[in-house]
């Protein structure tokens, strides 16, 4: 919990609203786009998947002074499409929304 809420404070405005889109969202591979249009405000320059890696690139801080992984994984694209997917353990869901519960 402890590490969890360390990789917290640590997060951009972005990286937050895309992680909570994540986490209230365990279990469930959710596509770049998605992210896009969820989480980080719609489509603005640039393709979706560079904007994703640009916010995910951004957690380097939190996920280096926390001592923790990401807390979500991703996968690549299929050959012929573009785009990753990203998604969240819902073991892993449950320790982040407790710890912004408890940062409240």
């Amino acid at each position: 919990m402890e590490r969890a809420t360390r990789f917290l404070a640590e997060l951009a405005p972005q990286a937050r609203r895309m992680l909570e889109y994540l986490l209230c969202n365990p279990g469930r591979r959710i596509h770049c786009t998605e992210l896009v249009d969820m989480a980080l405000g719609g489509p603005t320059e640039g393709a979706p998947a560079q904007r994703v890696a640009g916010v995910v690139g951004g957690m380097s801080k939190g996920h280096s002074n926390s001592g923790r992984r990401l807390p979500f994984y991703w996968w690549e694209a299929p050959e012929g499409s573009a785009g990753a997917t990203y998604a969240v353990r819902p073991s892993v869901a449950a320790v982040f929304l407790a710890a912004q519960l408890g940062a409240a």
